[in-house]
C-alpha cells in the first residue's frame, strides 16, 4: 500500500536535477537542465513531475510543525547543555520574540515558495500538453491535483505569512517584480482554486495510491479555510465551514479509527481518518523523523536528538484516563524487555514533567511525546508513519465549532463526546468555546494546527509556561525574510518588524 509514497519519494530525488524558479530567489539567474520541449514526450513524464511536486510536501513540513508548534503552549525545545541551542532559534519561537532572520522562519518560507514553483511550472506545462497523449492518467485530474497543491502552498503562506503575491506564471520578468496582494486576495484565490478543482478530483484513489489529492482533501482544506476565515479576512464563514466539513462526513469513505493510535503508527498508510496524509518510508532519507526530535539519546537505535517536550501545564490539562493521554512519556523509561534505561552518565532514565527553564535543561528534564507510534523497521531514524495533515476527527471538531458559533451547542456537544468516547473519556454536559479550544488540544495534539487554533481562539498572545504576555497583536503573523524583501523590492514587510 506504499507504492505510491515510494514513487513520489523516490521520483522527488530524481528530478532534483530539474532547478524551479522561486518568486523570493529572484536574484538568481535560473538554468533549467530538463525543459517541456525535451523531457516531456509522455504521459508518465508528466506524472513524475507531479510527483516531484508531491515530494515537496515532505521538506515542508518540517517548518509547518515547529512554527505551528513551539510557537504555541503545547511544545517546546529546551536548550539541553550544548544541545539545541541552535542560534536561539527555538527560544524565539516559544518566546515570541522571532526576527526576519530566524532560520524556521526563512526555511518555511523557502520551502512553501519551492512548492509553489514546483507547481506553476507543472501546470504551466500541463497546460500545453496534447490531451490526447493521456490514456493511463486525465489530464484533467492531473491538473486538479497540481491545482490542490498550489492551493495547499499559498495556504502555508497566507496562514503564516499573510499577504504574499500571486503568481501562476512560471517564469518571473525581472524588470516587473510581482507585488504584495492582500492576506484577504490571496484567501480569495485559494478558494477560487479549491472550488474549480473539486469538479475534477477523485473522490478517492486506489490503495496503492494513497497520499494522492481527493475531493475530500479539497472539501477538507477549504473546511479549515472557512474555519479560520474570519482571522484571515474580517469575515466569519462558519456556515460554509460546516457545509465543507459535511461533504466529508456524509461521503461515507472516512470513519474514526477504533483504536486512536491507529491514525499514527507505521502502518498508518489508507487509514479511516485520513483525508491528507504525506506518505513516508523507513528508508534513509526518505521517512518520518518525528520521534528523532522528542526522544532521548538511548531510546531507539538510531539515537534520537533528544530536543522536543510538551510543556506540563498542557500535560496536566489532561485526564489521565483519556486515551489520548498516552502520547507522553513521563518517569522511568523501559526497553522493549522491560529493563530499566539509563542516560549517558548511567542513571535512571526518568523524565521529568517540569523544566528549570527554556535554557539549563539536563537530558531527563521534560515531558516527552511519541505521537507518531515507534517503526521497528525504522532506518536511522526515518520511519515508515504516514504524517497526517487533515484527518477526520479535525473535520469533526470543524463541523462542531461551526455548529456552537452558530449557536447550535446541542449538535456540537454530540460530536465532541462521539470523540471523547473514542478515547475512553467521560461524556461533556455542556460546552463552551473554552471546552472546545481544549478538546482540539486532546484530540489534535503535536498535529502542527496549534498556533491557528489559539489565533482563532483569542489565546495566542496570552501568558504560558515560560513566555510572558505577547506585547503585540503583530506577532499573529511571522516576518517576510530579509533575504526576500532583498530579493524583490516590491514585497513589503509586514506590520511590527523591521524591513532591513
Amino acid at each position: 500500500m506504499k507504492r505510491f509514497s515510494k514513487i513520489a519519494l523516490i521520483a522527488a530525488a530524481a528530478v532534483s536535477t530539474v532547478t524551479f524558479q522561486s518568486c523570493t530567489d529572484l536574484e538568481e539567474t535560473i538554468y533549467e537542465d530538463i525543459t517541456a520541449d525535451n523531457f516531456f514526450s509522455s504521459e508518465g513524464d508528466y506524472y513524475s513531475v507531479l510527483v516531484n511536486a508531491y515530494g515537496n510536501l515532505r521538506p515542508l513540513l518540517w517548518g509547518y510543525f515547529n512554527n505551528s508548534q513551539i510557537s504555541s503552549d503545547e511544545t517546546i525545545v529546551p536548550t539541553r547543555g550544548g544541545d539545541w541551542g541552535d542560534g536561539g532559534k527555538w527560544r524565539e519561537l516559544h518566546q515570541h520574540n522571532w526576527t526576519p532572520v530566524n532560520a524556521e522562519v526563512v526555511g518555511h518560507w523557502n520551502d512553501a515558495n519551492k512548492g509553489l514553483a514546483q507547481t506553476n511550472q507543472f501546470i504551466y506545462d500541463l497546460d500545453a500538453a496534447d490531451a490526447s497523449l493521456f490514456s493511463v492518467y486525465d489530464k484533467d485530474v492531473l491538473m486538479a491535483e497540481a491545482r490542490v497543491l498550489r492551493a495547499f502552498y499559498y495556504f502555508q503562506l497566507m496562514d503564516f505569512y499573510g499577504g504574499v503575491p500571486i503568481l501562476e506564471s512560471a517564469a518571473i520578468d525581472p524588470a516587473n517584480l510581482p507585488a504584495k496582494n492582500t492576506r484577504k486576495e490571496v484567501f480569495e484565490y485559494i478558494e477560487s482554486e479549491l472550488l474549480a478543482a473539486i469538479g475534477n478530483l477523485k473522490d478517492m484513489h486506489t490503495s496503492d495510491q494513497q497520499g494522492r489529492v481527493t475531493k475530500y482533501t479539497a472539501h477538507g482544506l477549504l473546511a479549515r479555510m472557512y474555519t479560520n476565515a474570519e482571522v484571515f479576512t474580517g469575515t466569519a464563514r462558519w456556515a460554509d465551514a460546516a457545509s465543507h466539513a459535511d461533504m466529508v462526513i456524509n461521503s461515507g469513505d472516512f470513519s474514526l479509527e477504533a483504536d486512536f493510535h491507529d491514525n499514527f503508527s507505521p502502518e498508518n498508510d489508507g487509514g479511516s481518518e485520513h483525508v491528507f496524509v504525506v506518505p513516508n518510508l523507513a528508508q534513509g532519507g526518505l521517512g518520518l523523523t518525528f520521534n528523532m526530535r522528542t526522544m532521548h539519546y538511548n531510546q531507539l537505535p538510531s539515537s534520537p536528538w533528544n530536543g522536543f517536550c510538551t510543556l506540563a501545564d498542557f500535560y496536566n490539562s489532561f485526564d489521565t484516563t483519556d486515551d489520548r493521554h498516552g502520547i507522553f512519556l513521563v518517569g522511568q523509561q523501559y526497553d522493549d524487555a522491560g529493563n530499566a534505561l539509563t542516560d549517558r552518565q548511567g542513571n535512571p532514565l526518568s523524565f521529568t514533567a517540569s523544566l528549570p527553564g527554556i535554557t539549563g535543561a539536563s537530558e531527563t528534564d521534560g515531558i516527552r511525546v511519541v505521537k507518531y507510534g515507534i517503526d521497528p523497521a525504522e532506518q536511522g531514524g526515518d520511519s515508515g508513519n504516514d504524517y497526517v495533515i487533515i484527518r477526520y476527527a479535525d473535520v469533526l471538531l470543524m463541523k462542531a465549532e461551526a455548529l456552537l458559533r452558530q449557536g447550535d451547542e446541542t449538535g456540537a456537544l454530540a460530536i465532541v463526546n462521539d470523540i471523547r468516547s473514542r478515547a475512553g473519556a467521560a461524556a461533556r454536559t455542556t460546552l463552551s468555546t473554552d471546552d472546545l479550544l481544549e478538546e482540539r488540544g486532546f484530540e489534535l495534539a503535536w498535529e502542527g494546527v496549534r498556533r491557528q487554533d489559539l489565533i482563532r481562539f483569542g489565546k495566542f498572545t496570552n501568558a504560558w509556561e515560560l513566555k510572558e504576555v505577547t506585547g503585540e497583536d503583530y506577532i499573529k503573523l511571522f516576518p517576510i525574510p530579509f533575504s526576500a524583501l532583498g530579493a524583490n523590492p516590491n514585497l513589503e514587510q509586514n506590520p511590527g518588524y523591521p524591513a532591513e
